[in-house]
């Protein structure tokens, strides 16, 4: 089983552009160490200052314990994850201490698609 996460943060409009092409080519130690903590997919969007990740993780994944790990792993990835900050800020929706805002799901296609298979309309 998987797990799927969705998290908002912002960029700062002046570096957004840079932020793009940072993403661009990740570096080869924090793609690793993402796996390895058990990131199976991840894919960040932008529009404007807004970025949105959408994640997908092995089920017993844990956020705060696992991307703490995958920090740990390389100097890669402290400098990776300094360098990113620099760019961003939390959302206006940010609770005390949260950078990356974590977001509630309101829709699933193939869950209302199952709904209608089983009930028969």
């Amino acid at each position: 089983m998987v797990r799927t996460w969705a998290q908002t943060i912002r960029v700062h409009r002046d570096t957004a552009s840079a932020y793009d092409d940072l993403h661009a080519r990740v570096w080869p130690e924090v793609l690793n160490a993402l796996r390895d903590v058990g990131v199976i997919d991840m894919r960040i969007f932008r529009s404007g200052e807004r970025l949105f990740m959408f994640m997908t993780t092995v089920d017993g994944f844990n956020p705060d314990v696992d991307f703490a790990r995958h920090l740990k792993m390389s100097p890669k990835c402290e400098e990776w994850s300094a360098l990113t900050r620099t760019f961003q800020q939390p959302s206006e929706d940010a609770k005390d201490g949260e950078w990356w805002t974590y977001m509630d799901e309101v829709f699933d296609l193939q869950a209302q698609l199952a709904a209608i298979d089983e009930s028969g309309e």
